[in-house]
């Protein structure tokens, strides 16, 4: 019975967590910023002109170089999109031409077929196959 009071008294809520919340209320208390001692506030002194001007440019400037920086983005998205389209343009042109050097090829290898030439050359030239008896084999031997 005492071991059960025990477990319960240790389950109960916010006693599991009371240790961590302690250590917590310390380390807040801590490093909490502490309360200033009360000092006489004097106003801060103006500033001249001079005394602005430094300030006032660098931020100018600074502005500038921004605005700057801004619109050479906008001409370098510019510039690549157009330069994007250009190429695909290109790119459909040769695919083009890829297309029609084929073709060329095709009709190059039936120019050149030899049924065909074989029938130009009987038919327009007059010209025939020698037979095997009037073939005569010639050979250039060097010595």
């Amino acid at each position: 019975m005492k071991k059960l009071d025990a477990l319960k008294a240790r389950l109960a809520p916010g006693v599991m967590f009371r240790p961590l919340v302690e250590r917590w209320a310390a380390l807040s208390e801590k490093w909490s910023p502490k309360p200033a001692a009360k000092a006489e506030s004097k106003p801060a002194p103006m500033l001249s002109g001079g005394e602005l001007l430094l300030p006032v440019s660098v931020v100018s400037g600074l502005t500038l170089l921004v605005m700057i920086s801004a619109m050479m983005v906008i001409f370098s998205a510019y510039e690549y999109r157009r330069l994007f389209n250009q190429h695909q343009v290109l790119v459909s042109q040769w695919d083009e031409l890829q297309v029609e050097w084929g073709q060329y090829l095709l009709e190059q290898s039936v120019w050149s077929s030899h049924n065909r030439v074989e029938t130009l050359a009987a038919d327009q030239l007059e010209m025939v196959v020698p037979d095997t008896e009037t073939i005569e084999i010639v050979r250039h031997e060097q010595r």
